[in-house]
């Protein structure tokens, strides 16, 4: 009986972080002012747009909807009109993330130039990024594909990124990337 007592009192102690962590987490945000943009076609090279270091934490992916390429004048047009540009790829046998219909509700009266598209988190998050930009379609793992959407060519993007090298990365960044999704409310993904 003492390890099971053991256990619940880790399981509160474990609950006070969380909720800690929970605060702290929105309380944070993404350093859009350092987050790179880019603008997908053929010819983009991801490897030239990231250093090469290897860093922990999350990342996020925006998309500009002020882009003249955007059908609609509406902002939740442009919104809608992507989810359906990005669900018509997805149907092409595209082995990627999903638009997630019940959040699009978030964006009716969206007025900012910038969609939270992604939120993801890796232990190698420049390596991560590179992925959810040139991975092949045929490719099984999860990822956005980017640059083999000819559909979505010629929009422009931003990805921030939020280091977190911690030692305790496995138990404590999936929380974070959980609550940041919480807030930010990207339409595309698994969750």
């Amino acid at each position: 009986m003492k390890v099971l007592d053991k256990i619940i009192e880790l399981d509160n102690l474990i609950t006070k972080s969380k909720e800690a962590i929970s605060t702290e987490v929105n309380n944070l945000n993404f350093d859009i002012e350092n987050g790179v943009k880019f603008t997908i076609d053929e010819k983009l090279e991801s490897s030239k747009l990231f250093d090469c270091s290897k860093k922990k934490g999350v990342y996020l992916f925006e998309l500009n909807l002020e882009s003249s390429l955007f059908k609609g004048k509406k902002t939740v047009t442009r919104i809608n009109n992507f989810a359906i540009d990005w669900a018509n790829r997805k149907n092409d046998s595209f082995f990627s993330s999903s638009v997630i219909k019940k959040r699009l509700k978030n964006y009716e009266k969206y007025d900012k130039q910038w969609l939270p598209l992604y939120i993801g988190k890796c232990n190698d998050i420049h390596k991560r990024i590179k992925e959810h930009i040139d991975l092949s379609p045929e490719k099984k793992t999860y990822a956005m594909k980017l640059k083999h959407r000819k559909n979505l060519h010629n929009l422009e993007f931003r990805v921030s990124i939020l280091e977190i090298d911690v030692h305790n990365y496995d138990f404590i960044v999936p929380f974070v990337e959980r609550t940041l999704r919480e807030k930010y409310h990207p339409i595309i993904g698994k969750q």
